[in-house]
């Protein structure tokens, strides 16, 4: 029976369909519905739908490859805007700590690379971290099948690079804290001679100082997004990043993913990082390892083996 062109109301318009029950045409193919996870959309580097390490891999990959101008030239531009500058403090560093040291004796020059080490460390970790949050809007636009170029990308995120920048601060203050309430009883106990007592402190501390820093860094691995992705502040990314981390289960698979995807950039850094390392000690020995004229080549070969495996 047939209404103005429509079908009748029936059991037809309030019970699922049987899919069991149809049968194909003689001779024809067999007709099933497609499982959702088969027919997910992908109109980017990802299908959207909920994604297992082997997709966020593939995806990271895909990233690169789908907008490579955008993805390397904001790494290369980043990097070397805070790797430079650097590089030309840690041989000033160099310069001026070994005339400190040369009052102490030979065996004092074997600090005299501290200084631009911790220089390096500090600009590679400042680097590192405003460009996982711009290259987060990159990455968020390959998702849905856009290419932004570099000009793009940026004054999308110019304004959100002090929050960023607010985060790292943050969290870098209180690894601090923590650690120096962690560690300080034990090295206070190691300098008063007390060793027993004072190792002991210092391994447990050393302990609950590693359990702490995964935990916080897992539960606050969301935040760069939130903060570049949906424009919140720094405490409300903050907020955003715990709420989206809540539950066992979630936290132990960022946690995995986390670490398994650090371990393999790490590897892949360090590969790429050591013929500059050869190169380096090749000519530091030829100079003199703990000369001044040697530290500075060490230090400006270290921060290009950073820059490009970075």
């Amino acid at each position: 029976m047939v209404t103005g062109g429509f079908p009748a109301p029936g059991p037809q318009d309030r019970e699922a369909r049987d899919w069991s029950r149809i049968r194909p045409p003689a001779g024809g193919p067999s007709v099933r519905p497609q499982s959702p996870m088969l027919t997910a959309h992908k109109p980017g580097i990802v299908p959207l739908r909920p994604l297992q390490f082997g997709d966020i891999l593939d995806g990271a990959v895909k990233a690169v490859r789908f907008n490579p101008k955008a993805m390397v030239g904001l790494s290369a531009l980043v990097l070397a805007i805070f790797l430079i500058p650097s590089a030309a403090l840690g041989v000033g560093s160099t310069h001026l700590m070994a005339s400190f040291l040369s009052r102490f004796g030979p065996e004092a020059q074997a600090f005299l690379g501290a200084p631009s080490s911790l220089i390096q460390a500090i600009s590679t970790g400042l680097a590192t971290a405003l460009l996982s949050g711009v290259l987060i809007q990159v990455v968020g636009q390959a998702v849905l099948g856009r290419k932004p170029d570099i000009g793009m990308t940026w004054r999308a995120t110019r304004g959100r690079l002090l929050p960023l920048l607010a985060l790292v601060l943050l969290t870098g203050a209180f690894s601090l804290v923590a650690s120096a309430l962690l560690l300080g009883p034990g090295v206070l106990l190691l300098v008063n001679d007390t060793i027993g007592t004072g190792v002991i402190l210092l391994l447990l501390g050393l302990v609950c100082a590693v359990v702490l820093a995964l935990y916080v860094s897992t539960k606050v691995a969301l935040a760069p997004p939130a903060i570049v992705l949906e424009g919140h502040g720094v405490i409300a990314g903050l907020r955003r990043s715990f709420a989206l981390t809540k539950g066992a289960a979630v936290f132990w698979r960022i946690l995995g993913i986390s670490m398994a995807a650090g371990i393999l950039a790490a590897i892949v850094g360090a590969l790429l990082g050591v013929p500059f390392s050869i190169i380096g000690v090749a000519i530091a020995a030829v100079a003199g390892q703990d000369s001044e004229g040697g530290q500075m080549v060490v230090t400006f070969v270290s921060h290009l083996s950073a820059l490009l495996s970075g």
